[in-house]
């Protein structure tokens, strides 16, 4: 592609040397990178300012590399290779990724979905609608990507713009009709899906836990906002109006809106007659104002119901999200339905490991929205005694293990929950994700002062080795904690069988199979 081509609606503030050689018509670009280990001859390096990185101080080694033209934020002295300035690299890495594999999210419906808690779980519900309406999809997510039926493990919960496009165009390229994509704050704040066309944007709750990636909370608002407040006009805009902070969104967006809410009844949708079987939710769903489908369509006032097949309250939420998804695509509510009672679950998003004699649940727990969830759905199920094993999460402060234990506690009181056992793992912990004295010691205080006894453990292994030890009939066993706890559900069900020879064996080997979570990698590239 010609560099006149790929620059188009790139604001270049200045360019260096102001002589060139020949014009920026007859310079031809073969590749866009932001890693110098990607450059090759006739290369666009991008310099991309991290948080523990900047790209513009590996520009040399990228010319060095083959990169005939360096996108910089400010100028490098001494080079002879055309540098173009920008004010925001990221956002011109955005653009100038679309421009270069011709912008191949206009090809397709793009669902985008924010929220603190069940972006994963709404992406997967949706792929089930649009599967059962027999659609090609696609699904860009924290666990994987997935084009059709071909599928990768995923770096980031949204990949960077470069990558994304390249995902997208490689879509287009199977025919894909319609994705699914988890849209982290961080994400919006890092311009990753800057000239991304949405089609259909969604924001279901926020909760404090990713401050840390973003000034105040106010910041990690507005983050998650601009997915909504800078949808298109001929785009659908979903809010959960049981989440007071997102009702205000509805007037600051051009893209249709529609509403929906369990506890407040004001909105577009609202749900009435739950009922909850073994703690799986049943209900009515009523569209109480008319909205129109991407392509124009009609919907009208209606009511009808739907069935879930995976547990909780905070699951209708997560199936009204991917309600109003699919009927705005054209999908006829039986489809929807249908979808819907397909979806069986996302690996450690209160994933049932095992039910016969006894449960086995595995679940991150990262916060109290997703604590609170977890507690409420085992609180539907009949079970003699919950046993909580948790592994602390690392390098988010003592502040976080505070407020995670805190949570815990405020659970403990109200079910039948007779200690904690607990680890740091750091045998599976990543360095940057491993836990401090700091952290260990805020959360072993607050179980201190509420009288919690806690059984602890340094290594995952030794830990999961007690848990699954104290298990009888009809007992729950509830394994949590992100990164360094998944490993935790493979490990867990090998036990189980060690333990519990009893165990049937064979629904463990099928769950074993189908997991990609904490699995050895070669035999999931086997899988996929």
């Amino acid at each position: 592609m010609n560099l006149t081509d790929l620059l188009t609606s790139v604001e270049i503030d200045s360019i260096r040397p102001n002589q060139l050689k020949k014009e920026l018509d007859n310079i031809a670009i073969k590749k866009i990178a932001y890693h110098t280990k990607e450059v090759v001859a006739d290369t666009l390096f991008v310099c991309i300012k991290g948080h523990q990185t900047d790209g513009h101080n590996y520009a040399r080694h990228a010319a060095m590399q083959g990169a005939t033209v360096i996108v910089v934020e400010q100028f490098i002295e001494g080079m002879d290779v055309l540098q173009l300035k920008v004010s925001d690299s990221r956002e011109a890495l955005a653009t100038l990724s679309s421009n270069f594999f011709a912008h191949p999210s206009n090809s397709m419906s793009i669902f985008g979905v924010t929220a603190t808690n069940g972006k994963t779980t709404i992406t997967y519900m949706i792929d089930e609608i649009f599967k059962a309406y027999q659609l090609k999809s696609g699904l860009i997510g924290t666990i994987l990507v997935k084009i059709d039926k071909e599928i990768e493990m995923s770096r980031l919960t949204t990949p960077e713009s470069y990558d994304l496009q390249q995902h997208f165009a490689k879509m287009r390229d199977h025919e894909i009709t319609h994705v699914s994509l988890e849209v982290s704050s961080s994400a919006l704040e890092l311009k990753r899906v800057h000239n991304t066309d949405f089609d259909v944007v969604a924001f279901m709750n926020i909760s404090p836990e990713h401050i840390r990636l973003h000034e105040s909370f106010d910041a990690y608002f507005d983050a998650k906002a601009s997915l909504i407040r800078n949808a298109s006009k001929k785009s659908t805009a979903i809010l959960n109006l049981d989440e007071p902070l997102l009702i205000p969104l509805e007037k600051e967006t051009a893209a249709q809106v529609v509403t929906f809410g369990i506890e407040n009844k004001s909105g577009t949708i609202t749900v009435s007659n739950i009922q909850f079987s073994s703690g799986i939710p049943s209900f009515t769903v009523s569209i109480r104002k008319p909205f129109n489908t991407l392509s124009g369509k009609r919907i009208d006032i209606t009511s009808f119901d739907l069935e879930m097949s995976v547990p909780g309250y905070h699951s209708i939420y997560n199936a009204l999200t991917a309600l109003v998804t699919g009927l705005v695509n054209d999908i006829p509510i039986e489809n929807v339905q249908q979808g819907i009672k397909n979806f069986r679950g996302v690996e450690r998003r209160f994933q049932i490991l095992y039910d016969k004699e006894f449960k086995v649940i595995d679940d991150l727990l990262l916060n109290q929205n997703n604590i609170d969830s977890c507690m409420e759905t085992i609180s539907h199920l009949d079970y003699n005694k919950l046993h909580l094993v948790h592994a602390i999460r690392g390098s988010n402060g003592p502040a976080h293990s505070t407020e995670i234990a805190e949570s815990l506690t405020e659970w403990f009181h109200k079910m039948n929950v007779a200690k904690i056992i607990l680890t740091t793992a750091p045998s599976h912990a990543a360095k940057n994700d491993e836990v401090t004295d700091e952290e260990l010691a805020a959360f072993l205080k607050v179980m201190k002062q509420n009288n919690i006894e806690v059984a602890f453990f340094k290594e995952l292994e030794d830990t999961l080795i007690f848990g699954v030890k104290q298990l009888n009939a009809d007992d729950i066993l509830l394994i949590s904690g992100a990164h360094s706890m998944d490993q935790g559900a493979k490990k867990t069900l090998e036990l189980l069988k060690k333990i519990h020879p009893k165990v049937d064996s064979v629904s463990i080997d099928q769950v074993l199979e189908t997991k990609l979570i904490g699995m050895d990698p070669f035999k999931v590239a086997e899988k996929i």
